[in-house]
């Protein structure tokens, strides 16, 4: 019974610790108490909510509190260490919400943009790799064009000295030729 007693009691206090090691937050629906004079001996006449304005009249150095005036003109101290000048965090969360969601939908639109222009210029340089390409077909092909040119004109050349020396051979060999044939005699009849 007593390991038992030991036993349990390690359990409880296991289940215990664990309790109180868990992590907590503090709620954001506070309030600060009004009070009817300028220190907590003063009664209490009600509460201010987080974030909700009031207008400064009076401040009391020796207590440190502020006599404050609500909007629905209610009158009352607070400790000045629960006063600030800025909207406190949980009234900006939602405008700060607002503004990160539009950031985020700003952003989601520059990436698509970027996405967008990134695919165009890839598209591009793939346009203008092939047009190189076909540019280096058209300069080879250029150029074996214009040594059959070349060639051509070459060949012209050869042909017309053909031709020329043909020509002359065949006057030079009629040339030599005619002399040596019989001529035939001419008629003396005058009738």
């Amino acid at each position: 019974m007593k390991k038992f007693n030991t036993i349990l009691g390690i359990l409880s206090l296991t289940l215990c610790m664990n309790l109180f090691a868990a992590t907590r937050y503090v709620s954001d629906e506070l309030f600060i108490y009004l009070h009817s004079g300028p220190s907590l001996d003063y009664r209490i006449i009600g509460t201010l909510k987080v974030g909700e304005p009031v207008t400064t009249l009076q401040y009391d150095s020796k207590t440190k509190f502020m006599q404050v005036k609500t909007e629905d003109n209610k009158t009352g101290w607070v400790k000045n260490a629960q006063l600030q000048e800025s909207l406190p965090a949980k009234t900006l969360l939602p405008e700060i919400k607002q503004q990160l969601a539009t950031a985020q939908t700003k952003l989601a639109n520059i990436a698509q943009e970027n996405e967008q222009i990134l695919q165009e210029q890839m598209q591009s340089i793939t346009e203008k790799e092939k047009l190189l390409a076909i540019i280096e077909d058209l300069k080879a092909q250029n150029l074996e064009l214009d040594l059959l040119q070349d060639t051509k004109d070459e060949r012209i050349k050869m042909e017309w000295m053909m031709y020329g020396g043909s020509v002359l051979f065949f006057g030079l060999l009629i040339g030599l030729i005619l002399p040596f044939l019989p001529r035939r005699k001419k008629n003396k009849n005058n009738w």
